[in-house]
This record gives structure tokens, sequence and C-alpha cells, in this order.
């Protein structure tokens, strides 16, 4: 009797651990709650290891979506997925790394890589002058942990390649740029460096927790500086004994 009974809770065990290990992805998000903006199409796989063909937010598509969890992680209390995302974005979006989330810490992402053309992260700017930008944007998040409203710890670079800014009085080669991500006590903080025959520059900026921004920094034109654009200079005032322009701005979003 006793070993009937092993046997069929045995047999029980089985049957449940399969069915939860084939849940249909699909399945799943028609039971979700409705997210108003957010559509996600050609569904396949399983929850724990899956793709979505498409997925878009305020009708703006990220492209495809493939995601899978890392099962033992959920008996740390912790739920984590390796993801790849953006074939087919409107954007030329593309993505890979660990994202998550822990009872202890909330929303976290490790060795995120994020890319994007310029422009299409320019388009997005609300600036006074047309500006157009070449090279692309690589976003590496080493580690990020998420605390309202920017982040409890981050470390991070964002580099762009290849960049370069045209004006109405001429274009800009900007050689290699790239600019340190951190989080000091819930504020974002970055510093950037940048160096071509054309201008060089050295940037600091804070973001803090109520939206003040501070902006310091300087930029002294090279050899190859635009000439139309040398010629507005003289609004910033005379550069000091080293030839920069100091540039000092805070505000708030």
């Amino acid at each position: 009797m006793k070993f009937k009974l092993a046997l069929g809770a045995s047999f029980g065990a089985v049957f449940i651990a399969s069915a939860i290990a084939h849940i249909p992805a699909s399945w799943v998000w028609q039971q979700a709650p409705v997210v108003p903006g957010l559509t996600v199409t050609g569904i396949s796989g399983t929850v724990w290891q899956g793709r979505a063909d498409k997925v878009s937010w305020q009708q703006q598509s990220f492209g495809q979506v493939y995601w899978d969890i890392n099962v033992l992680d959920l008996l740390t209390a912790k739920v984590s997925a390796d993801v790849r995302f953006g074939q087919g974005s409107d954007m030329a979006l593309r993505g890979r790394g660990e994202v998550g989330y822990t009872l202890s810490g909330g929303p976290y992402a490790k060795q995120l890589m994020v890319s994007l053309p310029a422009q299409q992260a320019l388009n997005y700017a609300k600036l006074p002058i047309p500006l157009t930008a070449t090279g692309h944007l690589e976003l590496a998040l080493q580690e990020y942990q998420f605390a309202v409203p920017y982040c409890k710890s981050l470390t991070g670079t964002l580099t762009w390649s290849q960049p370069k800014v045209g004006t109405p009085m001429g274009d800009l080669e900007l050689g290699q740029a790239k600019a340190d991500l951190r989080c000091v006590k819930g504020n974002l903080q970055t510093s950037v460096k940048q160096s071509s025959t054309d201008v060089s520059s050295e940037w600091s900026a804070t973001l803090d927790q109520r939206q003040n921004y501070q902006v310091s920094g300087w930029f002294k034109p090279g050899a190859n500086f635009p000439t139309a654009l040398g010629s507005q200079l003289k609004w910033l005032g005379n550069p000091d004994s080293k030839g920069q322009y100091r540039i000092n701005q805070q505000g708030r979003l």
C-alpha cells in the first residue's frame, strides 16, 4: 500500500513538474492584465524559454525579444533571465544581457549591452537648432540596480563610436567619445572625454533625485574646427590660457 502511494505521488510530482516546465508563454500572456500601449505578437516557446516576434510600445516597434529564465535562481527568491532583443526594431536597436528582479533589491540589469544609431537618439531630443549625427551609441552596463527615481547602484559606460555632428555652420568630427556612468547616493553622475583634430573636451554632469542638473566642463577648438562655427565663439567670451572655453550650466529638467 505504501509502495503504491509512493509510486502515485512520484508520478504526480513528475506530471506537475512537466506541466509547469511546459507552460506555453502565449497562454501566460493571455492571462496577464492588459497594459495600454503595449503590444506583443508571435509568442512561442514556454514561459521559461521563448521568443516574441514583435514587441511594440506606443506604436514603436522594438523588434524580436528572446528570453531564457534561469530556473535555479528561483530558489534564492530571484527571477533572472538572459535576453536578446532588437531584431526588426524600427530604431535599429540591439541589446543583450541579464535582467531580473530580487525581493530584496527590486529590478536590476547585469552585463547588459545596448546599441542604437546616434541619429535615432538625436531624433528624440528637443534641440533649439537642427543637428544631424552619425555613428553608434553603445551602452554597456556592468551592473545596475533600480531604485526610485533612478538608481541604487550603477556601473557602466556609454560610447559613441565614429561620432560626427552636422550643424548649419559646419560638421564636427569628434573622434572617440566615452562617458563613464555612476550612481552616487541615488544621483546619476557621468564624466565624458572626447578628442579629435576638430575639437577636444571634458565634461561632468549630475542629475539629482529632484531632477536638478549641473553640467561643467570645457572644450577647445582644434586645427580643423569649422570656420563658421569659430566665428560664433566670441559670444562665449575669451578662452583661458590653455585655449579652453569653460562652460557651467545648472537648471531643472
